[in-house]
């Protein structure tokens, strides 16, 4: 092939992506499922070529950050929540605290109902989250202020500035994980496994989820891990926990770490990590200042309860263990069951964590991986959003597995009907017995090594 009709290839696959970007973020609709896959498995396909063409690493950053430009002003189509964080920024700008007012009561005020923008956002974040508290942590209430302040009773404003923050905040996370990448000895070329995905350029800079700016923080933390920095990287661990609270689960798995001796459960292994947690709750501590109040811990916990017992979407073993609940009590068992394999995740974190006395930061960073991957095959709902976490920490790795869950998730999309949400077993199972298959090929002894 001459030079000129691979760069002809090239561009034509670009404006490709390009104009599937604009579809899935200008004209197509929620329901619309049978498009939605085409155009987001054809999206890979035209992403994964462009990573193979032989493209400048720097000119696939600029391709990718121009894609996500795309969305700039779009309205998000694919998830309802960015209504829920725009109302939350309006509560914080007139005095609210979310953690304690349900929106359902608060239109009934005078303050709120004087903001033209108040009923668009109740009825567009739905019934479930009109009737929750807010569970989103002090940086998210940060963004989501700045936004409102900026925007005010502008929709799509407001969808900007959380839009540009989002983006500010990925730049960020990008210059980060190179550095980590180059301290590892790995290739820098690895973090377009992240920044091109179509999962994060759609789940991020179109429906606006914020895993990117705790990704930020928690690259943030691992390279002053790496570089030895510890309490420069307990206060990036405390962003990271003060964006979205998943990173908590990796707490155990800094302790081997944090052992520079042949001895296992020495002294100053232990006063490392007694200040590293130290500083770590300081720093969550004083995010909360302005939000504490005697009824935030009893109403979030209420809340965030949810998550574990009453909503599922998208699970596989837990379906599995519902079925089998069906069976033997005739109902659905899932706070039994969801607490049950809440426990589970904890005690395989915890044996991870224990299994040997030292590990160096390879073996941090997939233990992480083995964690959150652990987390979500457990859980009772798997959202296409939360895999970017599992997805950033597998780049650090020779797992590849995140890549294809990243692209078989788009199934759960299937879900959504126009007369609601019902999920699809046969698209379920598709998605996970491919997962679970590429998981074990994985980790079995025999298995060649993947090259992409």
């Amino acid at each position: 092939m001459s030079k000129s009709t691979e760069i002809g290839f090239q561009c034509l696959s670009a404006f490709l992506l390009g104009f599937i970007y604009y579809w899935i973020g200008y004209e197509l609709e929620k329901t619309q499922f049978n498009y939605l896959l085409t155009l987001y498995l054809a999206a890979f396909l035209f992403s994964y070529y462009l990573y193979k063409s032989g493209i400048a690493f720097t000119k696939l950053i600029g391709l990718s950050f121009l894609f996500k430009l795309i969305f700039l002003f779009s309205i998000p189509e694919l998830s309802q929540d960015f209504y829920r964080f725009i109302w939350d920024g309006m509560l914080n700008t007139k005095g609210y605290n979310p953690y304690l007012h349900l929106p359902i009561d608060l239109i009934e005020t005078k303050t709120i109902q004087n903001e033209s923008i108040s009923p668009i956002l109740l009825e567009g974040m739905g019934n479930l989250n009109a009737t929750n508290f807010s569970t989103y942590p002090p940086v998210a209430q940060l963004f989501y202020t700045i936004s409102y302040a900026v925007g005010s009773n502008n929709l799509l404003l407001n969808v900007i500035c959380l839009r540009v923050l989002n983006l500010l905040a990925e730049l960020g996370m990008l210059c980060l994980s190179m550095k980590v990448l180059t301290h590892l000895k790995l290739p820098r070329k690895r973090i377009l496994f992240f920044i091109l995905n179509p999962l994060v350029i759609i789940e991020s800079s179109f429906n606006l989820h914020f895993e990117v700016v705790m990704l930020f923080f928690l690259a943030l933390s691992l390279y002053y891990l790496i570089t030895s920095n510890h309490y420069k990287s307990a206060l990036g661990m405390a962003g990271a926990v003060v964006s979205k609270m998943l990173p908590l689960m990796f707490l155990p798995l800094l302790f081997p770490y944090l052992n520079q001796k042949k001895n296992r459960f020495n002294r100053d292994q232990i006063l490392r990590y007694c200040k590293f947690l130290g500083v770590l709750g300081f720093g969550i501590a004083i995010s909360y200042v302005s939000f504490l109040n005697v009824d935030i811990l009893s109403k979030s916990s209420q809340t965030l309860s949810l998550y574990f017992t009453s909503f599922e979407f998208n699970a596989s073993i837990y379906y599995i263990l519902r079925q089998v609940g069906f069976w033997w009590s005739g109902y659905n068992q899932i706070q039994v069951i969801g607490t049950t394999l809440s426990i589970l995740t904890l005690v395989v974190i915890l044996c991870l964590s224990l299994k040997q006395h030292r590990i160096d930061s390879k073996s941090l960073i997939t233990l992480m991986l083995f964690s959150s991957t652990c987390y979500y095959l457990l859980a009772t709902t798997v959202h296409p959003w939360y895999l970017m976490l599992p997805l950033f920490l597998s780049i650090f790795t020779k797992y590849k597995y995140m890549l294809v869950w990243s692209c078989l998730v788009v199934l759960s999309y299937s879900a959504y009907k126009v007369n609601g949400v019902k999920e699809n077993s046969l698209w379920l199972w598709t998605e996970y017995i491919l997962v679970i298959g590429t998981i074990i090929y994985e980790f079995s002894p025999e298995r060649k090594k993947l090259k992409l």
